[in-house]
């Protein structure tokens, strides 16, 4: 546990040690939140929020979590550390967790950064809420956004382009797992996809939970989806970490060469 929470708190500060990250926390939020306004500005008070707010919030959580899982596995990798965390006493596992959680926390404090810009630049009000119900659904989306960009970190971990990897699923992510329009208005044959991807069902939860007087009845099924949807990707997950540790063993090529 002591190993897992330093790594969260030494990945947070060496992320903001970087300006470009600074630039996806501080002021990419502005800009995904000031498109996304002007596109939905005149809809109803609701539907602005689930798609302005929690839109734009999102975009900016993907892409923390996105260089969680890529961005930093690739620097390691190039800084010549990336063989000496995965043979350290502390697990990757555990360590690579770390790096993803303390950039979901940047992601997290961004969508609050869009949040109170649209509120306070647009006059965008904040629905009347169940805030118990709310905490819960945060928490079930840092979980599964968590174990997502887990998977995806232990794919990148073999790969040698992981930084163009990073780059090609940012933008694509965006539209297929419905941050601005409601996935039904995608092509009948890419909406299976939406759904097994745990972004999808995480958003979904959070409109879900902040609609009106939406009680936990309501929600119930939302937060079914995002469990199974995070139960597949921990077996994923599993596997996945079992065949990267062998193969990894076996053929020692985690370096830059």
């Amino acid at each position: 546990m002591n190993a897992f929470i330093h790594s969260i708190v030494l990945q947070m500060k060496l992320s903001m040690a970087r300006p470009m990250f600074q630039f996806v926390v501080w002021v990419s939020p502005l800009f995904y939140a000031t498109i996304t306004y002007f596109i939905y500005g005149n809809q109803s008070p609701e539907k602005i929020f689930q798609y302005v707010v929690l839109g734009a919030g999102f975009m900016g959580l993907w892409t923390s979590i996105v260089y969680s899982s890529a961005s930093d596995i690739n620097r390691e990798r190039m800084y010549g550390t990336l063989e000496n965390i995965f043979v350290a006493p502390a697990s990757f596992a555990v360590i690579l967790m770390g790096k993803i959680v303390g950039n979901t926390i940047w992601g997290f404090i961004s969508m609050v950064l869009a949040f109170f810009y649209l509120h306070f630049v647009f006059q965008i009000e904040l629905p009347t809420t169940n805030g118990l119900l709310v905490a819960l659904a945060l928490f079930a989306v840092i979980i599964a956004v968590s174990v997502f960009a887990f998977v995806m970190a232990l794919l990148f971990t073999l790969s040698k382009q992981a930084e163009g990897l990073m780059n090609f699923i940012e933008y694509p992510i965006f539209l297929i797992c419905g941050f601005l329009f409601p996935i039904t208005i995608l092509p009948v044959w890419l909406q299976p996809i939406s759904y097994i991807l745990p972004p999808t069902s995480a958003i979904e939860l959070l409109r879900v939970a902040t609609s009106g007087q939406a009680s936990f009845a309501q929600s119930i099924e939302s937060f079914v989806q995002v469990g199974i949807v995070t139960l597949l990707y921990c077996v994923i997950g599993l596997l996945s970490y079992k065949a990267v540790d062998r193969k990894a063993r076996i053929d020692g090529k985690l370096g830059v060469y």
